[in-house]
């Protein structure tokens, strides 16, 4: 696996990534199924003084898979996405509201070339006592 990364880091508080990464899976039992997956993305980190973050990421992954796509094995291999081009996201939101509360707000998005998007999302109030 190569994962190449250029990362610019704008200050204490906020950065941005860009990163390639390649892979190669196989099954060696059974069916054989093989994956070759180049993944190209970018991500961001930005965090304030007063308790406030926010990350991102975005990724374009290519898979090129030999097997069957509805397989356990498939499924597991190609890590839910489908054979060809998809695209992931993630957003995440956290904020102190007091010292002892905080609260988490999560994002994520998938798409591929034959499905629709997917959004999930996820809301997160913790009290620390």
């Amino acid at each position: 696996m190569k994962q190449p990364k250029v990362s610019y880091i704008f200050n204490k508080n906020a950065s941005w990534d860009l990163f390639y990464e390649n892979n190669s899976k196989e099954n060696t039992l059974g069916s054989l199924e093989k994956l070759k997956q180049n993944q190209f993305g970018t991500s961001f980190n930005w965090n304030t003084e007063k308790g406030f973050s926010m990350n991102g990421i975005f990724t374009y992954i290519n898979n090129d898979f030999t097997g069957n796509t509805a397989s356990p094995v498939g499924f597991q291999l190609l890590e839910g996405l489908q054979n060809g081009k998809n695209t992931t996201w993630q957003l995440l939101f956290q904020k102190n509201i007091t010292q002892f509360l905080d609260i988490s707000i999560n994002y994520n998005g998938r798409k591929s070339e034959t499905s629709k998007t997917i959004h999930t999302g996820t809301v997160q109030l913790r009290a620390f006592f």
